[in-house]
């Protein structure tokens, strides 16, 4: 009999054929042998299909359908997966190296409900950056870890699914909420995934930002936090603006809405 428990990989992926197979490849060449590989398609339109048909026999269970976006579509994989421990390796990410599973499920993880690493942040012009895990006590300025870089006890994830209430956070709503509750958690010191940066706007940080500040407690010092963040970014905004005044509308209405969602977020949160 397998001794090593089942882990469940679910890659979620819409529409991104040319990322894809690097994620699957990730999983499928893992040296760990007890491994469970799910993939939830939103109903991609590209070629998507296409590679993961061409891998289909190594993946456990596959779906493609439309979803209510991608929390939905991981919650999907949550009431799917049969293993120990849940992870989601989304596609354009992947595992660091052929070993991290077999690292990470060498230790004593009696007890705990999610083990989490370090990540490699990888850029669009192909730059890499080693990131460490943030300590657990600064959880209030937004998630210490990427979820690529999580297992999660699957019980607990069953019973703890993403609220779907927010669209950019809800990973972050997830771990924030088992700190609160005193779930116990484990930090390994290891390099587990590799994360693809995207060429976020401003207004997406900022949107991101915002969603963190309402998942939090507040306090003065939060508060106080959250606006100098968000001044920050909207600082930046309008310094790339100034350097290029002669820049068309669009860029001229990024800042301006920029602005206006600081506004309006201050309001909601008085």
């Amino acid at each position: 009999m397998n001794k090593k428990p089942l882990i469940s990989i679910i890659t979620v992926v819409y529409n991104a054929d040319k990322y894809l197979e690097q994620t699957i490849k990730s999983v499928i060449n893992q040296d760990y042998n007890n491994i469970e590989y799910i993939i939830i398609d939103g109903g991609s339109t590209d070629g998507t299909m296409s590679v993961i048909k061409e891998y289909e026999e190594s993946i456990s269970y596959w779906v493609s359908e439309k979803d209510n976006g991608i929390y939905d579509a991981m919650n999907k994989g949550i009431d799917i997966a049969s293993g120990k421990w849940i992870n989601f390796m989304n596609a354009g990410d992947s595992f660091y190296n052929n070993k991290v599973l077999s690292e990470v499920f060498k230790n004593d993880l009696s007890g705990i409900k999610i083990v989490y690493g370090d990540r490699q942040v990888i850029f669009q012009n192909n730059t890499r950056k080693k990131v460490k895990a943030e300590s657990l006590n600064l959880i209030w300025k937004g998630k210490p870890m990427c979820h690529q870089s999580c297992f999660v006890d699957a019980i607990y994830h069953k019973q703890n699914k993403f609220t779907l209430k927010y669209n950019i956070c809800d990973d972050f709503k997830f771990i924030y909420d088992a700190y609160q509750k005193g779930v116990s958690f484990k930090y390994i010191n290891l390099v587990v995934a590799n994360y693809l940066a995207g060429g976020s706007s401003g207004d997406s940080i900022l949107r991101t930002i915002v969603q963190d500040w309402m998942i939090v407690d507040k306090s003065f010092k939060v508060n106080i936090y959250y606006i100098w963040k968000m001044c920050q970014i909207s600082m930046q905004e309008f310094i790339k603006y100034i350097a290029q005044y002669n820049a068309p509308s669009e860029q001229r209405n990024r800042f301006q809405n920029s602005l206006s969602s600081i506004i309006e977020k201050l309001k909601e949160m008085r």
